[in-house]
């Protein structure tokens, strides 16, 4: 081929050629961009300590199904929060205090721990103990029973707000309440709906950044109310937030199709509740499941049991199954890319 008709291919071909030569550079830019991230280097000492769960989460044996689960915007970064321990603890006169907003309770005991005392008060069908160091509060009445039907949900989550205010505990504005309808109390049993009920349980979270701030279960969470048919309530949970938060650092974070394929090769199944009618329910050695169907994912912090940092982490919700009963399950998955994190 001469020079001449090289020049004549060119000419006829010039805008084919000059696409494909663009192309060549975005393919060759965006494989550098992948290549670029895939092995960006995190110095050993600046990788945050491992996410590691005090007991050995479940796991999903079968699959993952993601067909109910709607598409979620996250932010593209967060802020990992260091936590530091404020030297707060509830006095005998401060406890005294407490057993009055709950009415005419006597003081029947002490308990004393590495931490602090505990202090018991009590009169027939009621309980109040006060915890002095970590501060919380521990409530329990003999259920009325009722014959009714539980409120909704708005309802409920209004009446658990006054219930905390009659008893001058600190304010929730911040905080982003659940309810969950209940055959019975305890944390494994049956979770079903407001017309079947016989409690209904109300969950309020500390909040970080505008975040639900979770324990090493999804159910750990701040404040946690039960009431029964009758109205009442019959179990009080109230743990203060003896914590302050400062920031760390700021990482990337999992986007959504990210976030799906970490669930679906390394979840950490947290929160398993059965559903409908269950006649027993016993929790076998493994809390894994046969299969898990996630219906909603959002983004929360952890404080693990044992380390000072809050970790961003995806929270999944929905339904699976486990030795051929139905349950609600709840998982965590590490928001943060892996090569930010120590391996376990």
């Amino acid at each position: 081929m001469s020079l001449s008709d090289v020049q004549e291919f060119i000419a006829r071909n010039r805008r084919k050629l000059l696409v494909g030569l663009l192309l060549v550079i975005i393919i060759s830019l965006v494989a550098g961009f992948i290549w670029r991230e895939a092995t960006t280097s995190v110095p050993e000492e600046e990788k945050l300590p491992s996410f590691t769960l005090a007991q050995e989460p479940g796991r999903v044996l079968g699959v993952v199904d993601f067909s109910k689960l709607p598409a979620t915007d996250f932010p593209p970064s967060s802020t990992v929060y260091r936590i530091d321990k404020l030297n707060l603890t509830f006095t005998q006169a401060d406890a005294v205090q407490w057993s009055k907003n709950f009415g005419s309770l006597s003081q029947s005991g002490e308990v004393t721990t590495p931490l602090g005392k505990i202090y018991v008060f009590a009169k027939k069908g009621e309980e109040l103990t006060v915890t002095s160091n970590p501060r919380a509060l521990h409530y329990t009445r003999e259920s009325g029973g009722g014959t009714g039907t539980l409120a909704d949900g708005a309802t409920i989550i209004g009446m658990a707000k006054d219930f905390l205010v009659a008893k001058k505990l600190p304010n929730i504005g911040s905080f982003s309440p659940t309810v969950k309808y209940l055959s019975a109390i305890g944390e494994r049993t049956a979770e079903t709906t407001a017309v079947k009920a016989s409690f209904a349980e109300v969950n309020f979270s500390w909040s970080v950044n505008e975040l639900d701030l979770l324990g090493e279960s999804s159910t750990d969470s701040a404040i946690r109310l039960i009431f029964d048919r009758a109205g009442r309530v019959v179990y009080l949970s109230y743990q203060f937030l003896d914590y302050s938060f400062s920031a760390d650092k700021d990482l990337p974070l999992l986007n959504f199709e990210q976030a799906k394929d970490a669930l679906g090769t390394e979840p950490q199944i947290v929160s398993i509740r059965p559903t409908g009618e269950v006649e027993e329910w016993t929790l076998s050695e493994s809390t894994s499941l046969v299969d898990f169907a996630p219906e909603s994912v959002r983004l929360v912090y952890v404080r693990l049991a044992e380390g000072d940092l809050l970790y961003p982490v995806y929270l999944f919700e929905g339904n699976g199954n486990t030795g051929g009963i139905d349950v609600r399950a709840a998982a965590y998955v590490l928001a943060i890319p892996g090569q930010y994190a120590k391996e376990n």
